[in-house]
């Protein structure tokens, strides 16, 4: 049929309509696309393929334009303009994406770029109250934007990951460059991955601090995927490739809840809830000077031996993740003997403080596994503000709300007890094994103030602390003063964390009111 005014018919109007999501599907074109490839890199479209569940994915904004005209921006064309946004399933459960197209203008920061992306996470994920997945990869701001890239790009991307944090999960899969105002928008989210040599963030690149400072550095050096993994910490996990980072994606998603007021994602068991962990008393020595690893002490006990680490190169004395106890997620911590005996750091701080306030934040039990010879001492701890970063940690672990259940494998002293273990500061269950050694200090330490050398003889010094040991460092003192709930058989501790999450199910909290606390950042 012909349109009476203008002679078009529904043919030419489809026609047209086709010819232009061709362009936008098109991407950056053959070159472009052969280019990132090279790179051994998906593009933006492939990686939502094989992030989503197939034939899910519902495209929004496919049609948005930039609107510079100056700098030769009038006769370009930028597909979507640089980055792909929608919604799709994972394991069939609703997320939305927005995957910036390298091959498109280099996925630059730009007015309407950054309003599809805040617009994906407040009108979409905020409203839908499901995740938002960012897939990034941009060589940074439009410069020919000028402030606009960063006012009405960076500025609605921040403002849009702000109001959402603690409100809906949001996973950032980081598969190229985040340079300039996009290395912030990793780090305002819950979760980052990041691909190995093809990933990076950064504030200013080479040729910045060179001009600078004089310096001349490395892309890798000032923020590849290897220096935020093991010295900031801010990488959670280093993978791979495109295709592991986001099958990593979709395992994250599988323990987290769509948003902080949905329930858990409890599967079927596929492990006896019942199961004793007969290993357990291979696994850890009764010496307290000797070190085990605890990764197979967490394999032992959790779901099907499946434990999903995070932050594993940072601060590896201390161990974050997610598991499942009979189907039901839980955040799990631990310390790590092998590394430092397990004791807490400056970096081990913050690295369980914001663990803890993401689980408590979506609903998640946190089970504690503890063998904590407390707080690292020294000067170094000191001048690097062990007491602030650890107070992260206990602020953290008042504060939470959800269930807090701890088991005690053998050390638990002083400041490292209190953080993972301490009735009084809001531990809903603890149990101890036999082994369990819970004091104020070292009991080397405390005979030494209390019987100190040259005031008494060796043999004196020894009787005592054979007998501090045996009446007040061990587990029947404590349980004695109701500290702990139980003392267990190693083999029983699956069976014990099970029952407790049960027991906790229900578990609600009333907190003072207040506009908001004071951690220390």
């Amino acid at each position: 049929m012909t349109d009476r005014v203008s002679g078009v018919t529904w043919e030419d109007k489809l026609k047209e309509l086709q010819e232009a999501r061709a362009r936008v599907l098109a991407q950056g074109g053959p070159q472009a696309i052969a280019r990132q490839h090279e790179r051994g890199k998906l593009t933006a479209r492939e990686r939502l393929e094989k992030f989503l569940d197939p034939g899910t994915f519902v495209e929004v904004m496919s049609f948005v334009k930039h609107r510079e005209t100056d700098f030769g921006m009038a006769e370009k064309e930028i597909p979507a303009d640089g980055v792909v946004t929608g919604y799709g399933k994972v394991n069939g459960r609703t997320v939305c994406v927005w995957s910036q197209d390298f091959t498109s203008n280099g996925g630059t920061m730009a007015e309407m770029h950054g309003q599809k992306v805040s617009d994906i996470i407040t009108k979409f994920a905020m409203q839908m109250r499901v995740p938002q997945v960012g897939l990034m990869d941009s060589g940074g701001a439009r410069l020919q934007e000028g402030m606009q890239a960063g006012h009405m790009g960076y500025g609605r991307v921040i403002n849009a990951m702000v109001n959402a944090s603690g409100s809906i999960p949001q996973i950032s899969l980081v598969m190229g460059p985040c340079g300039g105002g996009q290395g912030y928008l990793p780090a305002l989210t819950d979760i980052v991955v990041m691909t190995k040599g093809k990933s990076n963030m950064y504030i200013g690149g080479p040729a910045f601090v060179k001009n600078v400072t004089g310096v001349d550095t490395t892309i890798e050096e000032l923020g590849g995927s290897k220096m935020h993994a093991t010295v900031t910490g801010i990488a959670d996990m280093e993978v791979e490739n495109d295709e592991r980072c986001l099958e990593t994606g979709r395992r994250l998603l599988s323990y987290l809840p769509a948003s902080y007021e949905a329930p858990l994602p409890v599967i079927e068991p596929q492990d006896r809830p019942d199961r004793k962990c007969e290993t357990l008393t291979d696994i850890v020595p009764t010496d307290l000077t000797k070190p085990y690893d605890m990764r197979k002490v967490i394999k032992e006990v959790v779901d099907g031996g499946e434990f999903l680490e995070l932050k594993r190169q940072y601060a590896p004395n201390a161990i974050t993740g997610f598991a499942r106890f009979n189907g039901v997620p839980v955040g799990l911590l631990a310390n790590q003997p092998l590394v430092m005996g397990g004791a807490l750091d400056v970096e081990a701080g913050p690295k369980m403080a914001r663990f803890i306030r993401f689980c408590d934040a979506f609903n998640l039990p946190l089970v504690f596994l503890v063998d904590n010879p407390a707080y690292m001492p020294g000067v170094d701890q000191e001048r690097g503000g062990i007491i602030k970063h650890g107070c992260k940690h206990l602020y953290a672990y008042v504060e939470a709300s959800v269930p807090k259940i701890s088991v005690i494998l053998r050390k638990a002293y002083a400041g490292g007890y209190a953080a993972m273990a301490c009735k009084t500061m809001g531990a809903d269950m603890v149990f101890a094994w036999p082994t369990a050694v819970i004091t104020i200090v070292v009991p080397e330490a405390a005979i030494d103030v209390i019987y100190p050398a040259g005031k008494y003889s060796e043999e004196e010094r020894s009787r005592a602390l054979l007998e501090y040991y045996n009446k007040y460092a061990g587990p029947w003192f404590v349980a004695a003063r109701g500290y702990i709930d139980d003392v267990i058989r190693p083999e029983e501790t699956r069976i014990k964390i099970i029952q407790a999450l049960e027991g906790l199910r229900n578990k609600k909290t009333v907190t003072p009111p207040k506009k908001h606390g004071n951690i220390y950042l």
